[in-house]
C-alpha cells in the first residue's frame, strides 16, 4: 500500500509568506483609505505601498540576505522621502532637497545598517510589539505636513504592516506540521512580545517611543511644545 506524502509547512514564516501578507493588508488599507476616510486614488495607493513595505521591515535585523538587502535598498528609498515631507517641500531649495535626500540616503545604508549589524539580533528588540509603535510615530512625524486624516491612516497603515510581520512568524512558530501532528515551537512567542531578553534594549526603545509620543501629540495639538 502506498504511503501518503507527509504534509510539511515551513517551520518559520518566509519572505514569500511576509510579502504575500503584506500585500493582502495593503489592498485592505488602500480599500478602507478611499471607502472609509475619503482619500485620493494617490493617497490610498501610498498608504498600501507603506502597510506593505512595513510587512517586511521587522526582517531587517536579519543576517545578510537576499530580503534583507531589498529592505535596506528600500529603506534607502523611503527615508529620504519621510525626511523632506517631514522638513516640508516648501522649506527647502530644489539644491536642499537633493542634499537631504542625499544624505538620508547615506545615513541608511552606512551608519544605520552597521548599527543594525552589532546591536541587534534576529528576534530581538526589533521583533516586538513597542518597535511596531515606534515605526507608526516615525511615519506619522513624516506626515505631518499632509492633512491629518492621510497622516493618521499611514500611521495606521505602518503599524498593521509590521504587526501582520509579527503574527505571520507567531503563526509558524505555534504550528509545526509533523503529518498530522502540530505542537508549538521552541520560538513561539520571540516575534509577538513586548520584551526581549536585553534590558538596555527594552530601556532604549522605550525611551525612544516616549520621546517619540510627545512629539505626536505636540504635533496634534494635545500637548503644548
Amino acid at each position: 500500500m502506498q504511503r501518503l506524502p507527509t504534509l510539511r509547512l515551513a517551520p518559520v514564516g518566509n519572505f514569500i509568506h511576509h510579502i504575500s501578507g503584506g500585500i493582502v493588508a495593503g489592498g485592505v488599507c488602500s480599500a478602507a483609505a478611499v471607502k472609509f476616510f475619503d482619500q485620493s486614488p494617490i493617497d490610498a495607493a501610498a498608504v498600501g505601498v507603506l502597510c506593505c513595505a512595513s510587512s517586511l521591515l521587522p526582517d531587517i535585523d536579519s543576517p545578510q540576505s537576499k530580503p534583507t538587502e531589498l529592505l535596506f535598498g528600500m529603506s534607502g528609498v523611503l527615508a529620504p522621502v519621510f525626511i523632506v515631507q517631514g522638513i516640508g517641500v516648501q522649506r527647502l531649495t530644489p539644491s536642499e532637497i537633493i542634499l537631504v535626500a542625499l544624505a538620508g540616503y547615506m545615513v541608511v545604508q552606512y551608519v544605520a545598517r552597521r548599527l543594525m549589524q552589532r546591536m541587534t539580533v534576529h528576534r530581538g528588540i526589533f521583533h516586538s510589539i513597542p518597535m511596531a509603535l515606534v515605526w507608526g510615530t516615525i511615519v506619522y512625524l513624516a506626515f505631518r505636513q499632509s492633512p491629518s486624516t492621510t497622516q493618521n491612516v499611514a500611521a495606521a497603515a505602518a503599524v498593521l504592516g509590521f504587526i501582520v510581520h509579527l503574527i505571520i512568524d507567531e503563526m509558524f512558530s505555534f504550528i509545526n506540521f509533523e503529518g498530522v501532528r502540530l505542537s508549538p515551537k521552541q520560538s513561539f512567542g520571540t516575534a509577538f512580545k513586548f520584551f526581549a531578553g536585553s534590558p538596555p534594549a527594552n530601556i532604549a526603545v522605550y525611551l525612544v517611543l516616549g520621546v517619540l509620543l510627545y512629539f505626536c501629540l505636540v504635533d496634534a495639538g494635545l500637548l503644548a511644545g
